[in-house]
C-alpha cells in the first residue's frame, strides 16, 4: 500500500510517547474548523465529535463556519448578498480566532468537493491560515476526487494540496480515489466513531437481544435525511411487501424531509396500502438520547443508499454499536464498514424493495438475527471505538 494507515500512525504514537505524556500535563491547543451542531447532520456531528474526543488532552478551539455572530447561516442555501457577507466576515473571524494560538494545528472539517464551494474555501478559509500553520483537511465526501478531475478546479486543487499539511480520509477507498493527486505522505486514514450520547453499553445490547428472541415480529429503522437516493422509499416498498404477506413488521422513519412533495407522496403511499398502523414517520430528531433508544428498539437498520456523494454513514456506526443488524448497499465506503461474510450486514442492490424484503425474511429467524446482532456489536468495538479513534488523532497531531 502507498498510503499511511492508522496502524502506522499508532507506531508514531508509541515512538512519541514522551511527547504525549507531556500533552496530558500541559494541554496543547488545536483548532477544529467547520460546522458544529445545531442543526444536527452527519458532518456537523463528526466535527463536534472530533472536538470532544480531543478535549481530554488538548485545548480545543472551535471555529464554527456556519455562524455569523450568534446567527446560524445555512451554508447550503443559494448564494445571495447575506451569504456573501457571511463569507467576507468569515475571513477576519477565522484570522482572529487563529491568532489565539498562532502555532496550533488546524483540523478543517468542512472542505468542499464542489467547484463553487472550493473557490469559496480558497477565499474565505484558506486565505485565513497562517503561512506555516499545520492544517489537516478532513474529507467527508465520496466524490472529492472530482476537484482534481474538473478543468475548473484541477489547478487550484493541486495548489491546495501543496498548501495543506495533510488530508484525512475515513476509509481506504476514499483515500485511494485521491492517490493520483495527493502524495502518500499527505494522506492519512482515521476511522469515524460516534458521540457519547449515542453510544450503547454492552449491557444495553444484551438486554435488547434478550427481548428480541422472545418475539416473532420485526421492528425496522430508517434514519437519514429523507432524500430519495438514500433509499427510504425502497424501504417503504419492502414493508408493504412483508405486510401484504402477513409478516408482522413495524417501521420507524427518522429524518428531515427535503420537500413537501416528497412527504406527501410518502404519506399517500402509506394510506393507499393501509400501512398507517405499521409505518411511522417522525421527521427530524435532534434528541440524541431518543435517537439512541430508536437504535436499541430496532431489530434491523436499513440504509439502501445510492446517494452520489455518500462516504461513510455515521448512522451505520450507530446501528452496529447498538447490536442492530444492517441491510444496506455496496455503495461508497459501506463495504469497508460492515461485511456480509462476517454476518454484520446483508447487502442488497439499490432500488430493490424485493431484495430488501428477502433480506428481512432472513432476519426473521431469531437464531440468525442473534448471530448478526453479536457480530455487528463486535465490529464496532474492534474498529470504531472512541478510544481507538482518539489515539489515531493524537498520533497525527503529534507528528513533527
Amino acid at each position: 500500500m502507498n498510503f499511511i494507515r492508522w496502524r502506522q500512525l499508532a507506531t508514531v504514537f508509541s515512538s512519541s510517547h514522551s511527547n504525549l505524556q507531556q500533552l496530558h500535563s500541559i494541554p496543547h491547543s488545536v483548532f477544529i474548523l467547520g460546522r458544529f451542531p445545531p442543526p444536527i447532520d452527519g458532518q456537523s456531528m463528526l466535527t463536534e465529535q472530533t472536538a470532544r474526543l480531543l478535549e481530554d488532552t488538548w485545548k480545543v478551539h472551535r471555529i464554527n463556519t456556519a455562524l455569523q455572530g450568534e446567527t446560524y447561516v445555512r451554508t447550503s442555501s443559494r448564494w445571495n448578498l447575506s451569504l456573501v457577507s457571511h463569507y467576507l466576515n468569515l475571513i477576519n473571524h477565522t484570522r482572529r480566532a487563529l491568532a489565539l494560538a498562532p502555532d496550533a494545528p488546524v483540523i478543517w472539517n468542512s472542505i468542499s468537493p464542489k467547484p463553487l464551494g472550493h473557490f469559496r474555501d480558497l477565499f474565505s478559509i484558506v486565505s485565513a491560515f497562517r503561512p506555516h500553520q499545520k492544517v489537516y483537511a478532513v474529507v467527508h465526501w465520496g466524490n472529492f476526487d472530482l476537484l482534481f478531475r474538473s478543468p475548473l478546479t484541477r489547478f487550484t486543487a493541486r495548489r491546495l494540496v501543496r498548501r495543506l499539511t495533510g488530508f484525512v480520509f475515513n476509509s481506504d477507498n476514499l483515500n485511494e480515489n485521491c492517490a493520483a493527486w495527493i502524495p502518500a505522505e499527505k494522506r492519512f486514514i482515521i476511522l469515524n466513531t460516534i458521540d457519547s450520547a449515542s453510544r450503547c453499553t454492552h449491557a444495553e445490547v444484551v438486554q435488547k437481544q434478550a427481548l428480541r428472541i422472545q418475539r416473532k415480529s420485526l421492528r425496522l429503522l430508517f434514519l437519514s435525511n429523507m432524500i430519495p437516493a438514500k433509499g427510504y422509499f425502497d424501504v417503504l416498498g419492502a414493508v408493504q411487501l412483508l405486510h401484504a404477506a402477513g409478516i408482522p413488521v413495524f417501521a420507524d422513519f427518522i429524518g428531515r424531509w427535503q420537500s413537501d412533495k416528497d412527504c406527501t407522496v410518502f404519506k399517500n403511499y402509506v394510506t393507499e396500502y393501509n400501512l398507517n398502523n405499521v409505518v411511522q414517520a417522525h421527521g427530524g430528531l435532534n434528541n440524541r438520547a431518543a435517537i439512541k433508544q430508536f437504535y436499541l428498539d430496532a431489530d434491523v437498520f436499513l440504509l439502501p443508499t445510492y446517494y452520489p456523494t455518500e462516504a461513510q454513514p455515521v448512522s451505520i456506526l450507530e446501528a452496529i454499536n447498538a447490536g442492530t443488524p444492517v441491510v444496506t448497499t455496496r455503495h461508497a465506503s459501506i463495504p469497508h464498514m460492515v461485511r456480509e461474510h462476517a454476518k454484520e450486514a446483508l447487502f442488497v442492490p439499490p432500488r430493490s424493495p424485493e431484495a430488501i424484503a428477502v433480506a428481512l425474511r432472513t432476519l426473521l429467524d431469531t437464531t440468525t438475527w442473534l448471530s448478526y446482532s453479536k457480530a455487528a456489536e463486535m465490529r464496532f468495538m474492534t474498529h470504531f471505538s472512541p478510544e481507538a479513534v482518539r489515539q489515531q488523532w493524537e498520533a497525527l497531531l503529534a507528528r513533527p
